[in-house]
């Protein structure tokens, strides 16, 4: 019985280390943690969700959807996403990295998630969650034979060691 409360307050202890916390994205004029970027002439959205985490170091999970409103294929074939931190080290920090090699059909959705993690280990990972911005750009986006103009989207964590 007595190692039943152990194992519980163990769990509480831990679980309440690694608490997950939003980004608030901070795109044209939003402020909140889902921002969907629509493309009203191509009839296309994408949708951005964001978190993160802090234990040694900062790790942060971006999920985006792309939805086919439209009447032609979206495709990502020759798309390249690049994300720049202001504070945390990741692997790809402020470099284009190839988008998967996919194609959306009219009506289609596709949903990716990107994780990192901070690459620096620091005495006091908080410190890089205050002033914490990380920039999204995708571009090379076609929508049938048209090329999608770059989407920007900026994220900036909600940091709950702050008074709100």
């Amino acid at each position: 019985m007595r190692f039943g409360w152990l194992v519980v307050a163990a769990m509480l202890v831990f679980s309440s280390c690694t608490s997950t916390y939003p980004y608030l994205i901070t795109t044209e004029g939003c402020n909140c943690e889902r921002y969907v970027f629509k493309d009203a002439n191509r009839k296309f959205e994408v949708e951005f969700t964001a978190t993160y985490h802090v234990t040694d170091r900062v790790e942060s999970t971006i999920d985006i959807v792309f939805r086919n409103k439209g009447h032609d294929t979206l495709s990502l074939r020759q798309a390249y996403i690049k994300g720049t931190s202001a504070n945390v080290r990741y692997q790809f920090n402020d470099r284009f990295q190839p988008m998967p090699y996919v194609a959306i059909p009219p009506g289609q959705d596709y949903a990716m998630t990107l994780h990192g993690i901070d690459t620096e280990v620091v005495e006091e990972p908080w410190y890089k969650v205050a002033g914490e911005r990380i920039t999204l750009e995708i571009s090379g986006i076609l929508f049938g034979q048209t090329a999608v103009n770059p989407i920007l989207v900026t994220l900036v964590p909600i940091n709950p060691k702050l008074p709100s």
